[in-house]
């Protein structure tokens, strides 16, 4: 094959399922597979990369396949067009071929459409978010205390639909926060990124870190639960 003439479609790996792709890329299979690309973010490609490769198996339009995915077709960007022109089509081509080879091999594959079908909605109700925040470690007394307001169970439903779903929090339900006034909703909306940074940041304050590992563990049960067909019995 020519360099800057990879097909659409795989022509050596198109032996997966297109459930087995995760909505953004998982770090390692882009860190090990995708070359990186100069002034290119590398959310897109991440993006771009599981979208072409739910194309790879299932044809159609990349539009199509973003929708399969749960990306909506307004609000988000993959690299088209001009936008992958920075890409060296060949090395991208040849990546994707790398990660899907990983893909084939995987003993236990996981069914991503089904997790994120399963959570289309979803959001901590207020029974799972209490018995959250009894496993939380005590602030000391000399501290302010934290808030666990409906906005808190908000992010930390994000958070937990992340970990299940393996997408990307800008596209996770918010039913919580669709609740609210239109002002309330705005408030939130200011707020949003950096709470969520504050959750997920390797060095995180002790609140967060300690929500942070409460939160990932309630996600491993529920994904467990998802996999092994269980009916979830709160939404």
């Amino acid at each position: 094959m020519a360099r800057g003439t990879a097909n659409i479609r795989s022509a050596t790996r198109n032996d997966y399922r297109p459930e087995q792709i995760p909505a953004f890329l998982e770090k390692d299979w882009f860190t090990h597979h995708l070359p990186h690309v100069p002034e290119t973010s590398p959310k897109l490609l991440r993006r771009t990369a599981a979208v072409r490769l739910v194309q790879w198996v299932l044809g159609g339009s990349m539009g199509d396949s973003a929708a399969y995915l749960g990306i909506p077709s307004r609000g988000a960007k993959f690299h088209t067009g001009e936008a992958v022109s920075r890409v060296d089509p060949f090395e991208f081509h040849q990546g994707l071929e790398g990660i899907a080879g990983e893909i084939c091999s995987t003993s236990f594959p996981v069914d991503y459409h089904r997790r994120r079908e399963a959570l289309r909605g979803w959001a901590l109700d207020q029974v799972a978010w209490e018995n959250i925040i009894k496993q939380l470690t005590p602030t000391p007394a000399s501290w302010h205390p934290p808030a666990f307001d409906d906005r808190k169970r908000q992010v930390a439903s994000v958070f937990v639909w992340v970990q299940v779903t393996q997408g990307e929090h800008v596209f996770a339900p918010r039913p919580i926060e669709a609740a609210q006034t239109p002002e309330v909703q705005r408030k939130w909306g200011l707020t949003r990124n950096t709470t969520w940074c504050h959750l997920t940041r390797p060095d995180a304050a002790p609140h967060y870190a300690d929500l942070r590992k409460v939160l990932t563990e309630y996600a491993s049960q529920l994904a467990r639960s998802i996999d092994d067909g269980e009916s979830l019995t709160q939404q």
